[in-house]
């Protein structure tokens, strides 16, 4: 009998992952952190059971929205929504509009890091490719409020976040640390082990409204790749105390 695919924990509504393959002809295990958020899944493990569902539905009735309206007994515009966010989930967020989008980053002020930022991707259509720190590729693309991912197509790494981001890492000498290994594990914003300085427990208390000894979500793992991809800060492995960024000499 093979289950469902986990995708939060159930006692923490943290992301689970995948952290032993086997064969079931020869044995064989492998063992590791096989994360979900990556292009070989296509971002379906984001989806939830529920989701997973609707897309079933919607195949079978060959996307014929009045048949999905009376089996699921929804509203027209309930299922237009959830097409939506699923589409956002699944990174094919729609193309339209995003050239009347990139008009608007031809005037804006490219000394700041959003700034930058949104004029590189105006370059390039409003969409580029970074690449994250073990070599894989990820897509993002622009909206209106930030920028979007295909790792984490939920996220909306904002465009004033990146600003706030690079503020601090100057006040703190050039380097921040991510923090993201100590979100991941649950550690507690402001503990020993998760310092205010660093950049999850840092943009969760500003901007995303939790609180000294809460625990959050990984986010600052985006946000240092888009930055790095933006030649704005280098990011850096762990070198024993943790994963950081490094502000480049002229955005010091």
């Amino acid at each position: 009998m093979t289950n469902k695919q986990i995708k939060k924990c159930p006692s923490c509504s943290k992301e689970m992952y995948v952290s032993r393959y086997t064969c079931k002809t020869c044995n064989i295990e492998l063992s590791g952190n096989f994360g979900v958020h990556s292009d070989q899944v296509t971002n379906l493990f984001s989806l939830s059971n529920e989701e997973s569902d609707f897309i079933k539905m919607f195949l079978k009735f060959e996307g014929n929205i009045k048949k999905v309206q009376e089996h699921s007994h929804l509203g027209y515009m309930a299922i237009k929504t959830k097409i939506n966010e699923i589409n956002i989930k699944l990174g094919n967020e729609g193309e339209t509009g995003m050239k009347d989008l990139v008009k608007t980053f031809d005037e804006v002020d490219t000394k700041s890091p959003s700034g930058h930022i949104k004029e590189l991707l105006s370059a390039s259509g409003g969409k580029a490719e970074v690449s994250m720190l073990r070599g894989e590729p990820m897509k993002i693309w622009a909206t209106e409020e930030g920028v979007r991912n295909s790792f984490y197509p939920t996220l909306i790494c904002e465009w004033r976040i990146f600003d706030a981001i690079v503020i601090r890492a100057r006040e703190l000498g050039g380097r921040m640390y991510r923090g993201d290994a100590e979100s991941q594990q649950g550690k507690r914003i402001g503990s020993k082990e998760f310092s205010l300085d660093t950049i999850d427990a840092f943009i969760s208390l500003k901007f995303y409204g939790n609180e000294i000894g809460s625990t959050t979500t990984r986010r600052s793992t985006y946000y240092a790749a888009i930055l790095d991809w933006a030649k704005i800060a280098r990011n850096n492995r762990s070198k024993g105390l943790g994963g950081y960024i490094q502000l480049s000499s002229n955005w010091k």
